[in-house]
């Protein structure tokens, strides 16, 4: 069985044949799942823990993943709502202005 590693930055699964390996001179071994964890580790020496998309993050604030598919599924329907309203405003705002249009065609006879 293919041995199985976590990204040293996002925490997230690497899949076998994918990432990084970088080695620090110290002798420290850091795996990164993608460019994106490697460059803001080591070129942008950024902490996980400040990072919000990290595990890190989610574990220094308390939050669960299934708290977090809540909050993303909320923010969409959100906007979907908002969407929807905008979409329903239009035809209002075009019988108001058709209904003012009629009353000043007959004041001018």
């Amino acid at each position: 069985m293919v041995e199985q590693h976590l990204c040293s930055f996002c925490g997230e699964q690497i899949e076998p044949g994918t990432g990084k390996m970088y080695c620090r001179k110290d002798g420290t071994v850091l795996l990164f799942c993608t460019n994106k964890c490697y460059k803001n580790m080591v070129e942008l020496k950024r902490v996980p823990r400040n990072i919000t998309w990290t595990k890190a993050y989610a574990v220094k604030k308390g939050i669960s993943k299934a708290a977090k598919e809540k909050a993303e599924q909320k923010a969409e329907t959100k906007v979907e709502e908002k969407a929807e309203v905008k979409v329903e405003k239009k035809p209002k705002a075009k019988a108001k202005t058709k209904a003012k249009a009629e009353p000043k065609t007959e004041a001018k006879e």
